[in-house]
């Protein structure tokens, strides 16, 4: 016959934190990737004519703010205060995107092939050097997302400053957007930044 104290013995702790653990599988939601995307083919200068080689362009370094360096994308609310969202991160580091997406543009606005990554063994033959510091690359919680970055341009390469600027550039979103369409707006922000950096480098060649 079961006695009372038998029916009602405790749980060993072992047993309870199996139970913990298995009560909490499948409740996380699973993470979902991003990257940044280039301009549109349709943005592409005319192709210079007798072949489309055109400028040689090294790009880098391209340096981020500390707080952008982490794999979960970031927002902001009221100015000071920093989100991160732990289940929407993106692909790959983001300061590599950026650079990679930031050639391309380059490449489609000034028509050509010849576009060098930093580090590069081919830096010495560059005709233009891009140089990238973005301090802020967020949305914040309006839906405005923003790119400020302090860049400039050096001559052949990497030798004699051409240009120097500090830009801030916006696009907006909505309230409460999804992660996709923040990362879709900060797209719309770097693609902004290379028209400006590429407008600087054709003034360039006409001097």
């Amino acid at each position: 016959m079961m006695t009372l104290s038998n029916r009602f013995a405790p749980v060993p702790p072992a047993v309870l934190l199996i139970a913990l653990l298995l009560s909490g599988c499948g409740t996380t939601p699973p993470s979902q990737f991003y990257l940044l995307e280039a301009m549109p083919a349709d943005s592409a200068a005319p192709a210079r004519p007798g072949g489309n080689e055109g400028l040689h362009i090294g790009v880098g370094p391209v340096e981020f703010a500390d707080y952008l360096g982490r794999s979960q994308i970031v927002t902001r609310k009221d100015g000071v205060e920093i989100s991160l969202a732990e289940t929407h991160r993106w692909a790959e580091p983001l300061q590599n995107n950026f650079s990679r997406v930031l050639a391309e543009n380059l490449s489609m606005l000034l028509a050509t092939d010849r576009i060098s990554l930093h580090p590069s063994r081919n830096w010495a033959d560059i005709d233009y050097q891009v140089l990238v510091d973005v301090s802020r690359f967020d949305a914040d919680s309006s839906g405005s997302v923003t790119l400020a970055a302090s860049w400039s341009i050096r001559g052949k390469g990497g030798s004699g400053l051409l240009a120097m600027r500090k830009s801030t550039f916006r696009a907006e979103t909505r309230a409460a957007a999804s992660h996709a369409d923040i990362v879709r707006a900060l797209s719309d922000t770097v693609a902004l930044l290379s028209r400006e950096i590429a407008a600087a480098i054709r003034t360039s060649e006409r001097r």
